[in-house]
């Protein structure tokens, strides 16, 4: 199965914690959808990314690259988020049927903390993609509210499910 990542998972060290299987199939954008930054819900805690697809992003390109991964790996929920499908045009010129995560309910736009950050500029950088889509995404990470507790430490070194844990 295809999957779009287009935030930490584009950093090959976050990709390795959740799926070391993962292959990177081609660099893409999916069309109309923007990558923002926000609380779960009615929580205040921190940020996390969220795919948006609403008419808010009508003509943007959110930009990220298609991994192979294993089809079990769709059965995975995390709290807050939900798959939802989507259609990526590869640098290769191929379009991609791919899922990826959204938040469920995205609340205030909100920085993620730094640990849960660093990933998303090392990815952008790792895949070399246009310095004026980086700085897009930094822009949109700067506009957004500060992250209460920016600093403080991943809370898991293993991945987990629950919004706790990540």
């Amino acid at each position: 199965m295809h999957y779009f990542a287009y935030c930490t998972w584009l950093h090959d060290a976050e990709m390795n914690r959740y799926a070391p299987e993962a292959k990177a199939i081609a660099k893409g954008y999916a069309a109309n959808h923007a990558l923002r930054f926000h609380a779960a819900a009615d929580r205040a805690d921190r940020g996390w990314c969220h795919f948006l697809g609403t008419a808010e992003a009508a003509g943007s390109k959110c930009y990220g690259v298609v991994f192979e991964l294993d089809p079990t790996r769709f059965q995975e929920d995390y709290d807050d988020f939900e798959r939802c499908c989507v259609t990526v045009y590869g640098e290769d010129g191929k379009m991609y049927d791919c899922w990826t995560y959204r938040l469920t309910r995205p609340g205030i736009a909100m920085r993620p903390p730094n640990f849960y950050w660093e990933h998303i500029p090392a990815g952008l950088k790792q895949f070399d993609f246009p310095q004026d889509y980086i700085d897009k995404v930094l822009a949109t990470f700067d506009a957004a509210a500060p992250c209460p507790r920016a600093d403080r430490p991943n809370p898991s070194a293993i991945p987990g499910k629950g919004a706790e844990s990540r």
